[in-house]
Parts: structure tokens; sequence; C-alpha cells
């Protein structure tokens, strides 16, 4: 499974603890407790915050583990403080993030890291919320982190210097902060973003390590042909054209593939079983590079890279040996999401109007699995209606609200435990999909997660299945 990222996998961790009725009780100094906090205004969370500090402090025994203990609890408290500015914005009405005016005191209070120190989760957790935020704040003041490649880990690189500065830490840290982003988002700019660790001369073991993903994920690209679909600030877009074995057709139909991570991470060629099932059923995979949050920041923006890609394969289709008449779209997650607009707005920039997205042409079929079909809903992440509310109307970017008569056919697999994406909205969808007249296959994978793409070898095979029978219906 793709691993992910600090502020999603913190995002949906706790997440799921609260939709889950997770109990939490007066003392606790988790993540999931603050976020069940994050809505109060600031001077009640620190009122709160202090007192599970007291609280969870009397409640230690007096024995010899007590000061290790409070020392662990001392960088819980802190790290609640750190991460409370960023999830208020993100949980209130709070047109932008209000920086906390007493964080530098909390922060001074602490003891200085050591490799004694760094063994405790606690301790390594404070340090990922601190680079999340102290790179939030260098991607918003710093000139150079608003254009290139791999913005993300350059703002954490530079956060790093003031989080850690004990250099063997440092370094620790900073090799495994190189080598989640290759595996979340692949090696494409890494170079742009490594000159300062590769300056301090990395342990030779590190430099291995740093070497070894570089080229296991260049490695996905050996004999793939590619094709430049779109530039974002300098950087090239490209598309990689997988064959299948044995087509079904010539030229063979082709599905783009968008793949999941939030918008904020994942690359090209991460995918659970769809692109496989398709490969495997004589479709062509056209794999869509979308610019995703890690890598762009504020210029990230897949609904224009998917229209992008999806208008470039229709032009050039005969140079790609495809059919330019069945030219799908599939997806996973935030990718699926991303299709079922394409199939419901049309293959236009998200920074058109809905007259211009209405006349402009949509793909020929489309296949997701765990789509949010509703971002818009009570059960669904608020984050989208934050973000996008900023600029637009968040029921632009809605599949559900921008369904229309005239849609393609649409095969949705979704697993009815789907914590992020709920299956209740997917649902809805398919009925007003089909109230519009178009056609829709929802197939419904009893108990099956998010996720369940990756691992769930019954939702794996129902969803291969599902795509061959689409195929047929759709002839393909």
């Amino acid at each position: 499974m793709i691993r992910k990222g600090f502020a999603v996998a913190l995002l949906l961790a706790c997440s799921m603890a609260l939709a889950a009725g997770t109990p939490l009780s007066d003392e606790a100094l988790t993540p999931a407790a603050m976020l069940g906090l994050a809505q109060k205004p600031r001077a009640e969370f620190v009122a709160e915050w202090e007192r599970r500090w007291q609280r969870s402090r009397e409640a230690l025994p007096d024995d010899a583990a007590r000061p290790d203990a409070l020392t662990k609890l001392q960088f819980q408290y802190a790290q609640g403080r750190v991460m409370y500015p960023f999830f208020h914005w993100r949980e209130s009405d709070d047109a932008q993030i209000e920086a906390d005016p007493d964080l530098a005191q909390v922060l001074d209070a602490l003891p200085r890291i050591d490799s004694r120190l760094w063994e405790f989760r606690e301790v390594r957790d404070f340090v990922d919320a601190r680079l999340q935020a102290s790179a939030r704040r260098h991607l918003a003041a710093d000139e150079d982190l608003a254009r290139g490649d791999a913005r993300w880990l350059r703002a954490k690189l530079r956060a790093l210097d003031e989080a850690l500065p004990d250099a063997t830490l440092w370094m620790r840290k900073a090799t495994d902060l190189i080598a989640q982003h290759v595996e979340d988002d692949g090696a494409a700019g890494i170079e742009q973003a490594i000159g300062g660790w590769r300056a301090k001369s990395p342990p030779p073991e590190f430099a291995q390590r740093i070497a070894q993903a570089i080229a296991a994920d260049r490695a996905h690209a050996a004999g793939v042909r590619t094709f430049e679909y779109r530039t974002v600030s300098g950087v090239p877009l490209r598309l990689h054209v997988l064959q299948p074995a044995r087509p079904r057709a010539r030229p063979a139909p082709a599905m783009l593939w968008l793949h999941g991570g939030s918008a904020t991470e994942g690359t090209w060629w991460h995918s659970p079983v769809t692109t496989r099932a398709l490969l495997d059923a004589g479709v062509t995979v056209v794999a869509v590079e979308l610019t995703t949050g890690n890598r762009f920041d504020r210029d990230a923006d897949q609904v224009t890279d998917a229209a992008a890609a999806y208008t470039f394969v229709r032009a050039n289709a005969r140079k790609m040996g495809v059919d330019a008449r069945r030219i799908g779209v599939a997806g996973f997650s935030s990718g699926a999401s991303v299709a079922l607009l394409l199939a419901t707005r049309g293959a236009a920039p998200a920074s058109a109007d809905n007259a211009t997205a209405e006349r402009s042409a949509r793909p020929a079929a489309v296949v997701v699995s765990g789509a949010c079909a509703d971002p818009l809903s009570e059960a669904s992440d608020g984050y989208f209606r934050k973000s996008v509310g900023a600029s637009r109307d968040p029921a632009d970017l809605s599949p559900i609200a921008r369904v229309r008569p005239g849609g393609p056919p649409i095969l949705a697999v979704h697993g009815t435990a789907d914590e992020f994406c709920p299956h209740a909205d997917m649902a809805r969808f398919a009925g007003k999909y089909r109230e519009s007249g178009s056609p829709i296959t929802l197939v419904s994978v009893e108990g099956a997660p998010h996720f369940f793409g990756f691992f769930h070898e019954e939702g794996k095979r129902r969803q291969a299945a599902a795509i061959v029978e689409a195929l047929d219906r759709w002839e393909w």
C-alpha cells in the first residue's frame, strides 16, 4: 500500500477515530483529542489543553520511569499546540491560519532532542508535526518555494535546520524525508530538492538508500513510451503508455489512469487492481503524471491535469496507437473523484465556468473505485469545502452536483465500509446519475474499506471481474 505523508495520515487517522466514536478521556493529549477540540477558539483550546496536561502529569506514577513519561507528555502537549492553528482553520469558519503567539515559549521549554530522546515515538511525532507546520510557513513566505518541483520536501528540509540542530539526527531525518518523498511522489524533480543533503556528505548507507529508491521508482518507466502533455511552473508532466499483451482490438481502446493520494501525494504507477485488470483485458492504460500537493503545493490542480491529459490523448490518438472513439478514464480515491468530474462536468480546466465545462467533451466510459462522489455531504471531509471555497463555489467541483443527462457509462466499485468516501454518498450519486438517463453500475463490496484494492482479496477479485464485464457490456 502507498504510505501516506504525515498530514494526510494524521488527518485520516483522527477522522477515523472520531467517526468511530472512539471515546477520548479527559486526560488525552493525542492528535485525535486535539482534532476533537479544534473548533474551539484558541483561548478555550489552550485552557482545555493545559488542563489535560496537568491531569496527565498528576496521573503519572511516582517511580523510576516518571522522568521519561513526563518528557513524552511534554512533547505530546507541544505537538497539540503546534497542530492546533492549522486544524482550527480547517474545522472553523476562519479565513486564514492564525499563529499561536505563545508557541515559541512552549517550544523553548522542551528539552533538547538527542539520540536517546529520538527513540521515543512521541518525540518523533512531535518533530513531524513541527516540520509540517514550519514547512507550511516557508511555503507561504519563501519566494523560491513558489516555483519548481518537490516543494514540500524542499520546505521540510529547510525547516529541519530549526527542528533538529543535532547534525546526526538531521541527516537521519533528512534521509527519511527524502526516501518517503520518493516512495510517495516519485523521483521526478528530486535533484532540485536534495542538493543540500548531498552537500553534507551523507554516510554511504544513506546515500545508497536514496540511490536505490530513486532507481526503483525510475525503473517503472523503463521501456514505457511517454508523452509530455502539460507544463506546470516549468516542470513537464508526462503520460506513460502501458500496452496490453493482447489488445482487445486494433487500435486498442484506452483508459487514462488517475492515481489516488488525496490529491496530496501519489505517482503515476501507484495503482491497486484497476490498471492490471485493464491491461489483462486488452485495454491500453495511459497513466497520468498528476500535480500532487507535495510536489506543486498551491499550483496542484488535478482537475485541470486530467482535462488536459484527456484532451491530449484524443488529439494524439493515432500517434499513441489507441482508438480515438474509445478513450475512457479510470481512477482510485481522489483520482476517482476527478474521473467522475470528467464524466459529469466534462474535460474542462478547474477554472472554467459551468457553461464552458458543459460544452466540453466527456470520456467514452469511466471506471472508479473509492470515489468521493459528494465531497460536500455531512459525512465527507470538510477540507474540500475550505480549500476550494476560497476561490469558487465548491459545488462546481462536486461530481454529484454536476450530474446532467448524456453521461458516459460508469462502473463504480465501492466498499460498504469505506471510511473516507462513504458508500452512501456513492449510492446517492448512482441513483441521481441513473435518473438523468445515464448508465451506471455500482458494485458494492460488503465490509470492504477504502483501500480494499490493495489487499482485500475478494474485493480485488470482484473489481477485476466487474471491469471485464463492463468492457464487454460497453462493446469495447
